[in-house]
């Protein structure tokens, strides 16, 4: 069956809505039309390979759905392109992106991908949590760490938000929407949504109030507003299926990180006896050794003393996916789809996914630990009272 065809349609037809290092997507606003009606289109950037943007979906489609529940999960479908069509979006799109971002759509790239939007409903917000977990011997998470020492005043703890404790979870999103709101945070941890379009932080009140949501004679109406919305953010959170999810990103997280950055690094020195230079010379992985790879993985979490992986080089490269793979899971975003704002007395359905789950480029590698070494040692020359306790609570048994 024959790709669809979305040169077909006007660049016009399609809106920026947002991007990240590696692909750049957009929303369709042209003429009604079922085939792109509340889709999004996900284009390729000019990046680091990782196996092209059909390596990207068949990852998603294939391997990430052995590990977390096709449910919340976005399902793609592959379309065609021209470089004519893709110049002429990238012509139009360049003014509406962060000044900061500096790559392009890669416009000889034949294909793209079909999605769901999944800002079409009332109310859309996208929480991008980060690392999960203390990291061995630490009393302080990655996160708050790389706050603290790049001077971003922010509250929110990744930790809290995976704790499965109510109270905590709602401090990090009270955290997140302030550190939103008042532009002390430059990470986009937080970003509201509203009927497709991304709200700014002064723009949320105006526009519940345009869609009667808020009443315009509301008393202290930014207060009103981060209540509504976290509010009804936390009562969709506590709810079983989205604990559940929370638990299985955090456990990935974790597990395949398997010990951090260091270990890694210790047994590249071992395999190599500090002869070649951490991470130099790998190839990044093809799609069969990544389905090797998940399947002894979870052989492992079932029995953990059952792996297979017993020769030194072979043990050196299931650790390098693993890390791998976790620093997915760490970089991926948490959509909530909301089909209204209700406080805490109501109950609002709503749909959560995950995304952002391209597979990262094995070069950075090298370049990662260097980062971890460098928070590590300028956080440990802050003052003692500059330094925050982080609380990891975690239990493979909630």
């Amino acid at each position: 069956m024959p790709l669809l065809d979305v040169t077909l349609t006007s660049p016009n037809d399609w809106k920026y809505i947002s991007e990240g290092g590696a692909t750049i997507v957009f929303s369709y606003c042209g003429p009604p039309d079922e085939r792109f009606d509340e889709r999004v289109l996900r284009l390729k950037k000019q990046t680091i390979d990782v196996g092209g943007l059909e390596g990207d979906e068949t990852f998603q489609t294939e391997i990430i759905p052995r590990l977390v529940p096709r449910k919340h999960l976005v399902e793609m479908e592959a379309v065609t392109l021209s470089t004519s069509w893709l110049e002429a979006l990238s012509a139009l799109s360049t003014s509406l992106r962060p000044t900061w971002r500096t790559d392009y759509i890669d416009c000889a790239s034949p294909s793209g991908f079909l999605a769901p939007n999944l800002t079409s409903s009332l109310i859309t917000v996208e929480i991008k949590p980060k690392w999960s977990f203390l990291g061995p011997g630490m009393h302080t998470c990655r996160f708050c760490m790389h706050s603290s020492i790049r001077g971003w005043t922010t509250s929110y703890c990744p930790l809290d938000l995976f704790s499965q404790n109510p109270t905590r979870m709602k401090d990090a999103l009270y955290h997140l929407y302030n550190s939103q709101t008042e532009g002390t945070a430059t990470q986009n941890n937080f970003r509201i949504f509203i009927q497709g379009e991304r709200a700014a932080p002064a723009q949320v009140t105006s526009t519940l109030q345009r869609l009667g949501m808020l009443q315009p004679e509301a008393m202290s109406q930014d207060r009103e507003t981060r209540e509504l919305v976290v509010e009804t953010l936390h009562a969709s959170l506590v709810q079983p299926e989205s604990l559940s999810l929370l638990q299985t990103l955090n456990r990935l997280q974790r597990t395949l990180d398997d010990g951090g950055i260091e270990n890694l690094a210790s047994l590249w020195d071992q395999v190599h006896l500090k002869q070649k230079p951490f991470g130099e010379g790998n190839v990044q992985p093809s799609l069969d050794e990544w389905s090797s790879f998940v399947k002894e993985y979870l052989k492992l979490q079932d029995t953990p003393a059952s792996s297979e992986v017993e020769a030194v080089e072979a043990r050196l490269r299931y650790h390098i996916l693993s890390y791998l793979l976790s620093t997915t899971f760490k970089d991926c975003s948490i959509m909530i789809m909301l089909d209204s704002l209700q406080h805490k007395s109501s109950t609002t359905p709503s749909r959560i996914f995950l995304i952002d789950l391209d597979p990262k480029p094995i070069e950075r590698l090298s370049k990662w630990l260097k980062q971890d070494r460098n928070i590590a040692n300028e956080y440990a020359a802050l003052a003692s009272q500059s330094k925050k306790e982080c609380v990891d609570d975690w239990s493979s048994e909630k």
